[in-house]
């Protein structure tokens, strides 16, 4: 699934030279595939809390697959876009169920390190994709390196609806009313969640859509080398999803709260350390710099979700996941296309970085009202 999310970001650069888009559109590019995922994320983490978790897995990354092959037939960015929205819809509801099943599954000492490891595969799909798409693309155009990942989606739901088993003692399908969403933002430590969860996904598709934009145009690295730092960011947030989860589970015994604001600081500084960046910044200041915003703009939300499931009460650890989802993805869909409308309005990416790095410590702030079990 996410060869399909994480392979738009890396097809950017030959999606904007042939339909000649703004950066301004190409922020509403990667913001569309979300806005299908934002409407799917609540209803799906209602029925994998009504349902169980099963019939939702597969089902979704086959219909995300299927749709992105279809892209193939796609001849203008009007036509892309309601695709990509279906694809969305398809694609988000396999988040809430995915991770309601690793919270059934482990305990609370271990959950941390269990989400990590599932989340760990989204960036290192989309490092897979950064480094396998674009070749395809110069060798075949990017609706077929698409197509590509939309069949890479269908056979792993395939694989996962024949193989993935509920843990024992899942409960049988409810008809008790499912809590409400407003009574979950209503509380003031889900709300301060949601608030770094919208923040830091955008943040992150900032990231993964300028990321090679602003190396190619800025710094006057070869398109090659760019795509090079975005999949290494993207192995660095793979890892830090691994790092963040072990670290809350061992070295804070399993509060997640000190693990995100550690991450915050660092993608914060990390965000205004690379607004600097120039073409005489040392290249392995510049790769460090990457790998470190990846490491934490890319590998927080395998935390972000294990916290929010366990403020809420089991049964509501479907919707809980699933408002944080649509939240994350709204500032997904928000934020890239005001960094490019930004960007094109300064004419320079310096501010746009900074004002991010801001952002992020903003959210740090609502952190107080947190108060972990």
């Amino acid at each position: 699934m996410s060869a399909i999310r994480l392979g738009l970001p890396a097809l950017v650069p030959f999606i904007k030279a042939e339909l000649k888009l703004s950066r301004t559109e190409v922020g509403f590019l990667s913001s569309v595939l979300n806005l299908g995922s934002i409407a799917a994320g609540i209803p799906a983490g209602k029925a994998a809390d009504r349902f169980g978790e099963k019939p939702l897995i597969g089902f979704a990354a086959i219909a995300a697959g299927l749709i992105v092959m279809g892209v193939n037939w796609v001849e203008s960015y009007g036509s892309l876009v309601p695709a990509l929205i279906l694809t969305g819809i398809a694609a988000g509801s396999s988040t809430p169920a995915g991770s309601k099943a690793v919270a059934g599954w482990f305990s609370a000492d271990e959950r941390g390190t269990a989400m990590g490891v599932r989340q760990m595969a989204v960036p290192l799909g989309g490092a897979i994709a950064a480094l396998s798409l674009p070749p395809l693309a110069i060798g075949f155009g990017w609706r077929i390196a698409f197509a590509a990942a939309g069949a890479a989606a269908v056979g792993s739901g395939l694989i996962a609806g024949y193989f993935y088993e509920e843990p024992a003692g899942t409960p049988v399908p409810s008809k008790k009313r499912a809590v409400g969403v407003a009574d979950l933002a209503l509380r003031k430590e889900i709300l301060a969640v949601l608030i770094f969860a919208f923040v830091l996904g955008g943040g992150q598709w900032c990231y993964l859509t300028y990321l090679q934009l602003y190396l190619v145009e800025v710094v006057r690295l070869p398109l090659t080398m760019a795509a090079a730092l975005l999949a290494s960011g993207q192995i660095f947030g793979a890892a830090g999803r691994i790092i963040w989860g072990v670290s809350s589970d061992k070295l804070f015994h399993g509060r997640r709260k000190p693990a995100l604001v550690i991450v915050g600081i660092l993608a914060a500084l990390m965000s205004f350390a690379i607004s600097l960046f120039t073409p005489e910044t040392p290249l392995w200041l510049i790769v460090l710099s990457f790998a470190l915003l990846g490491l934490s703009l890319l590998g927080w939300q395998g935390l972000s979700f294990a916290l929010i499931s366990e403020l809420v009460e089991s049964r509501a650890a479907g919707v809980a996941i699933g408002l944080n989802q649509s939240v994350a993805l709204s500032g997904i869909m928000l934020l890239p296309p005001l960094f490019g409308f930004f960007v094109d309005m300064t004419e320079s990416y310096r501010g746009a970085w900074i004002l991010l790095s801001g952002l992020i410590l903003f959210t740090l702030s609502f952190f107080g009202w947190i108060r972990e079990k």
